[in-house]
């Protein structure tokens, strides 16, 4: 074999075409693979100046690269876009080599990336939110049977070389090509920083890594993206596969878990529908235990009522099981179980005048639900809606004030007294109140420990304190844990207290404990509320 030969096949073996220009740039040599039909390298290029055949930024570097090309030196590659005709390129790289016995001929090897595809980006729709790409996801998983759907994640870098106008520009061409490549050209979010996540039927990432290069190098900028997939299937509750897909995309991202997603979002969706299963039964078999924690009226030192807390097997606490059936919309079956223990108690001898709260999230508000089956709960139990008394947790998550007034409305028409708990978190806490007809308000333990080392604090309280007389609502402050706290609470006109300087959560109701004085109580009546 001559050598010539053995050269070339060397050469064709790390490029799909050859050239050779001249000292003036011009072709006199051209031999490989077309980039596409109709351009062949050896019948139309020769006697043209190489960069003709590049789009005009690509034409620019790559004649800023032949003029810092020394004898014998081998340029970086270079990823530029071949001019396909008018509106249309394709991503090729170029390698160049100065062979000084061949000078001022030079050497090029170019290699082609992708498929051709069109110069204007066409106008893409707005990225959705994390919330928005789940619902896409329940309408995708809905419409299909057995076509794979996939969650793609794209961590894009490079995009810190590029500022101002040419960013802007770069940015909505990245968005448009995420769009593209995703289920009916509408699927992409935005996660943070770099990062997205878009619906994919194909599970090839290979035209989503194409489309990323191809709007970078429209601006001459080299970028490159990682992507994972995971493959998505609906099992056999789909809206809670799909609420646990919504909590695992939230805990790769607030754990900054986006470097490698594919693994954690896995791991993490199948852990959530482990815990979702193991919640269910648990709520089923009624497995877990109320305790019983007082609430005492800070004049007087007696009991007013106890608030019925859940202990489940095998958690240190209850708050992060509650918290995570919150999020996946589970935590209805649990309020009502939690509520129906608390009934049963009551009812025991003994326990006749006994007054209780429990817990019911907003979540459980969001319906009617919840409300007519604690109403067929207590049916023949009348005086249990008069001793019953509700607390609403989570109110910040409550999107129709509305429907939920009206539901609280017929709880309390019925007998039930209501709360709303965990009051001065968050700005949404007044407004609340203001569009919400309630009996009473818990303020916030935080808020409550504050008080002690801040005069805001306690002046806040102060004219809360004031405010809910003026609506003649009941106040209780929450975390009372010594009795430096009570009297405080008492001297800002807090009227109920909770927290272990009155007493620890237990398994019963303890009705023989003796009123316990608040140091600096005043004394005089005190006011009785059912």
């Amino acid at each position: 074999m001559a050598l010539n030969s053995r050269l070339l096949g060397l050469a064709f073996a790390s490029a799909d075409t050859l050239v050779e220009i001249d000292g003036e740039g011009r072709i006199v040599l051209a031999m490989g693979a077309a980039p596409a039909t109709g351009h062949s390298p050896e019948t139309t290029w020769t006697g043209r100046a190489l960069t003709d055949l590049f789009e005009a930024r690509s034409a620019d570097r790559l004649k800023a690269a032949l003029a810092g090309l020394a004898p014998g030196a081998r340029s970086d590659p270079l990823d530029l876009l071949y001019s396909l005709g008018p509106g249309a390129c394709r991503r090729v790289r170029v390698r160049l080599f100065s062979l000084p016995e061949l000078a001022p001929h030079c050497s090029c090897a170019l290699t082609w990336l992708g498929r051709g595809f069109e110069l204007e980006t066409p106008e893409a729709r707005p990225l959705l939110t994390r919330d928005d790409l789940m619902r896409q996801a329940g309408h995708a998983l809905s419409a299909r049977r057995s076509d794979p759907l996939t969650l793609a994640f794209v961590d894009v870098t490079g995009l810190e070389q590029v500022q101002g106008e040419q960013l802007d520009r770069l940015t909505t061409r990245l968005h448009g090509a995420l769009q593209a490549a995703s289920v009916d050209g509408a699927s992409a979010s935005h996660l943070s920083g770099n990062a997205y996540a878009l619906l994919r039927e194909d599970p090839d990432a290979s035209a989503v890594q194409d489309a990323i290069h191809n709007v970078a190098a429209l601006e001459g900028v080299d970028v490159s993206a990682d992507i994972r997939q995971v493959e998505l299937t609906p099992g056999v509750d789909r809206q809670a596969t799909l609420r646990a897909m919504r909590h695992a995309l939230e805990v790769c991202i607030s754990n900054g878990a986006l470097d490698d997603p594919d693994v954690t979002f896995r791991k993490t969706l199948t852990r959530t529908l482990e815990q979702m299963d193991s919640f269910r039964a648990m709520v089923k078999a009624r497995d877990f235990a109320l305790h019983y924690q007082p609430i005492v009226e800070l004049e007087s030192g007696a009991v007013h009522h106890f608030e019925a807390l859940a202990r489940i097997p095998g958690c240190d606490g209850p708050e992060s099981t509650i918290r995570l059936a919150e999020t996946l919309a589970l935590i209805e079956s649990f309020d009502l179980v939690v509520a129906e223990k608390a009934i049963q108690q009551m009812l025991q001898p003994g326990y006749g005048l006994t007054r209780v709260a429990v817990n019911v999230s907003a979540g459980s508000l969001a319906t009617d639900t919840y409300g007519e089956a604690l109403m067929r709960l207590t049916a023949n139990h009348g005086d249990i809606r008069k001793r019953l008394k509700l607390e609403v947790t989570e109110t910040a998550t409550i999107l129709d004030l509305p429907g939920t007034q009206g539901r609280l409305a017929r709880l309390r028409q019925a007998g039930f007294k209501v709360y709303l708990d965990d009051f001065g978190v968050g700005a949404s806490s007044f407004d609340h109140l203001n569009h919400l007809t309630v009996d009473g308000v818990k303020i916030d333990g935080a808020f409550v420990m504050r008080a002690c080392e801040d005069e805001k604090s306690r002046t806040l309280i102060r004219h809360l304190v004031e405010m809910c007389a003026g609506l003649e609502l009941r106040t209780v402050a929450e975390r009372v844990e010594t009795g430096e706290v009570a009297e405080l609470m008492l001297r800002l006109g807090v009227q109920l207290g909770q927290g272990w300087f009155f007493g620890k959560p237990e398994p019963q109701p303890r009705l023989d404990r003796p009123a316990l004085a608040v140091p600096g109580r005043r004394r005089g009546a005190v006011e009785s509320w059912g």
